[in-house]
């Protein structure tokens, strides 16, 4: 799996799903998401809802990566 980042106005952006997020994007759809996994889910939303974690956690560590690598 590739990862598109892209910059635009001086913010750094990556792909997920086929959106463009922002590292505070990123976190806070990461939050709201383990919200929804501590408010409780059916089993089949919540194993989606994992998945979906472990995605966004994966987009998030390489954009925080290219930030890096940018300064």
């Amino acid at each position: 799996m590739s990862t598109q980042i892209i910059s635009t106005n001086d913010i750094i952006r990556v792909e997920f799903c086929g959106q463009f997020y922002a590292e505070d994007e990123l976190r806070e759809a990461i939050w709201l998401t383990n919200i929804e996994l501590r408010n409780g889910l059916p089993k089949r939303e919540r194993v989606a809802a994992q998945q979906q974690i472990a995605g966004m956690t994966i987009a998030l560590e390489a954009l925080v990566s290219a930030e890096g690598e940018r300064r």
